[in-house]
Parts: C-alpha cells; structure tokens; sequence
C-alpha cells in the first residue's frame, strides 16, 4: 500500500499521462500518452506515447517517479486496452501485429526488452494467474462476429499448451483465486437480432466445473458484461456492463451471481476501471466511456458509499491498490 501509484490521462485532444499517490495527491506529468497502465508494484506505466500530436502505435514504460526517460518497449501495439502486467511486474502481455489481419499475443521482459510470441490469431482478452506462471487468453483463428472463439492456457515459460473451452463463443478470460477462471459465454446469437449478449460464467483452471454465474437481462444493441478484476481473496468480482453508448459499473458476487451497479447512472455514469486488491475499493470516472473535459476520477467503497475524487477533468485511470 505505501508504493501504491494511480496513473490517469488528461487532455482528451492532447492526451498526456499522469502519475499521483493513489489518493490523488502528488500528482505530475510523466508525458504525452494514452492507455496508461501502473505496473502491480507501483513502481512503473506503460502507455502509448502521443508524438506531435500523432497517435502511435507503440509501447513505452518509464517509471512513475520520472528518474528515468521513457524506454520503448514494443511497435505495432494493437488493441491496447487489453495489455496486462504480470504480478510481479517484471512481464507484460499485449498484441501486436498490422493494422489488418491477425495479431500476435507476446509476452515482454521488460528489463531486457526481450519479445516472445505465444500465439496467432484474433484475441478477446488475456489474463496471468495470480502466481504469474501461466497465462489464460482467448483466441479466434479467423476474424468474425460473432468470434468463433475458445479459451486457452499456457505456461508463461513456453509449452504446455491447453486448451479450455470448445465452444467457440468464449472470451474475456480473468483469472482469480484458487484456480477460478471467470470468462464470459456470448448467448443468443441466432435469436438476438443485433448480435449475442454476454453472461459470465466460472470454470477451474483446468476447464472443468463449467457454470453459469450470471443471469443478465441485456436489451438489444446492448452487449452485457465483462469481468473487470477480482479481489485477492477471491470474495469479490467487479464487472462492467457495456453496449451502444453504455458503460457502466456493476458488483457480482462470485458465488451467487446477484448483480448491483455502483451508482443509478447508467449511460453516463461511473464506469469502472479496477478493483483494490482488499476489494473494498473500486476505481473509475464518471461521465461515459468518452473522455471529455468533465470527467472525474473517483473511488467508489465496493459495498456501496460516497465517491471520493481523486483526480478532476481526468479520465482512464489504473492504480496499483
């Protein structure tokens, strides 16, 4: 907790990264970016850097405190809202590939800069095990809607390759505690008329004990949810409900499925972010998934409470909590 670090952008023409105390003191510039991402121990982001005015497709990570200069990490950065750390910082997962066609699912060393592909193909989401061993993504071969994809593990070492599911509509894999995958299943796809709707379901890390945690009412041009992060203890599971302009927040309890948005907005209200690691915390901004000069930043109790603002006309934040 005392090396926790919140990261968030400001300036939704002319992004730039910043970096604060996870109470949203201290805050400072690190640089011109986007999809700002605060490694696990506090210490580091990585973001798109935005170079005279051009949005890039690269991928940076300097450390929070400005020591030391942006150091390039990855080119061809794709789908960036997906790039995860490992737990022990030392690892980051992200696509790369052209700007059309397959992408590469690759694992970075970030002290050596080192890249390793772990898969082909059109990806759905990508999450490390707590232990940061293995890894858990979900892959297409070809690029549809509907994807046509299935749930896979691998060992972050290489080999051991399994996959999960076989249903061809499975994705957005989060891995939690005692071996718990929560993933979402997309239902409905010939009786929906603009497409399927999302329900989470659990399985163990092994792809069995496969069940239905959720039961949603997703109206149509409506997507439904995707797990947002896990508390440590696995008692807690945030998600985030999303479809056409809609993004917001909701709480699932992992054992029985019952829902609850955090706040009563829902096409402009709290979209969320993250979870703290003790889960009595959720982070996101209020205002849409849009970013725009009245965002706030904000931390909501999981169980319900008054906001606290941590950072004003800011927007896509990450901590380290």
């Amino acid at each position: 907790m005392a090396q926790a670090t919140l990261t968030f952008l400001r300036g939704p023409l002319k992004p730039v990264v910043w970096a604060a105390k996870d109470n949203g003191s201290h805050a400072h510039k690190v640089a011109p970016g986007t999809n700002p991402r605060v490694s696990p121990d506090g210490q580091s982001v990585a973001y798109s850097p935005v170079k005279g005015g051009i949005f890039g497709s690269e991928l940076v990570v300097a450390p929070v405190d400005g020591s030391a200069p942006p150091r390039r990490l990855l080119g061809n950065v794709r789908e960036p809202f997906y790039l995860v750390w490992s737990p022990d910082s030392t690892t980051i997962a992200a696509l790369r590939g052209p700007e059309l066609g397959a992408r590469q699912l690759v694992l970075i060393d970030v002290a050596s800069g080192a890249v390793r592909t772990v898969a082909r193909g059109f990806f759905g989401g990508f999450s490390f095990e707590p232990g940061g061993g293995q890894l858990v993504y979900a892959r297409a071969s070809k690029e549809k809607f509907p994807p046509r994809s299935d749930i896979y593990r691998v060992d972050v070492s290489g080999g051991n390759l399994t996959r999960l599911t076989h249903d061809h509509r499975s994705q957005n894999p989060l891995w939690g505690p005692d071996n718990e995958i929560v993933f979402v299943k997309q239902l409905g796809a010939k009786q929906r008329r603009y497409g399927p709707k999302n329900e989470l379901f659990l399985m163990n890390s092994d792809g069995k004990g496969v069940r239905q945690l959720t039961h949603t009412r997703v109206d149509p041009l409506l997507f439904g949810l995707t797990p947002t992060q896990w508390s440590a203890n696995g008692s807690r599971l945030l998600a985030e409900f999303n479809g056409q302009d809609t993004s917001y927040a909701v709480t699932v309890n992992p054992r029985t499925g019952a829902q609850r948005p955090v706040t009563k907005a829902r096409e402009q209200g709290f979209a969320a972010t993250a979870l703290s690691a003790d889960g009595k915390s959720i982070l996101g901004m209020t205002g849409g998934f849009e970013p725009g000069p009245g965002h706030k930043v904000l931390s909501i109790p999981y169980g319900g409470g008054r906001p606290k603002v941590l950072a004003k006309n800011a927007f896509e934040p990450d901590w380290s909590r």
